[in-house]
């Protein structure tokens, strides 16, 4: 997170996009946001965001990444159906990233499902790794 704020990335916690605005030459140019605040705990103990009601602002951005969902893309198996999935539709891989394709590894989400983007680094730190012994040992 700390390298991210060195560029310049602005984290706006506790937000919901509602709106993503363009230019006339069909670039986008800015997000419209609701604001969020941590409702009551549930049965569980966790707290989901609630909307503060008439509190949106708008920001300009050049770059939205949209992650909808917590179910791996179906895209690279469906192209790869030689590749060993799990029963949760993520790939099967062993310690090392290497699945059951010879030479093709895979860590991140594709393997875990969703998690967070520390776990994704140290799965591509283990891959590297396997990849480095394989290529040197082939």
């Amino acid at each position: 997170i700390e390298h991210a704020k060195e560029e310049g990335v602005v984290f706006e916690l506790l937000t919901s996009p509602l709106e993503l605005r363009g230019n006339d030459e069909g670039k986008l140019t800015s997000v419209v946001l609701q604001r969020m605040e941590l409702g009551e705990p549930d049965e569980s103990g966790r707290r989901s965001p609630v909307p503060l009601e008439g509190d949106t602002f708008e920001t300009d951005v050049s770059l939205a990444i949209v992650a909808i969902g917590n179910a791996p893309n179906p895209l690279l198996t469906n192209a790869s159906p030689d590749l060993e999935v799990g029963r949760r539709g993520t790939l099967v891989v062993d310690d090392g990233g290497a699945t059951n394709k010879t030479g093709v590894y895979a860590g991140g989400d594709i393997v875990t499902g969703g998690a967070t983007v520390i776990l994704a680094m140290g799965a591509g730190r283990r891959a590297a790794a396997a990849i480095n012994e394989y290529l040197v040992g082939a």
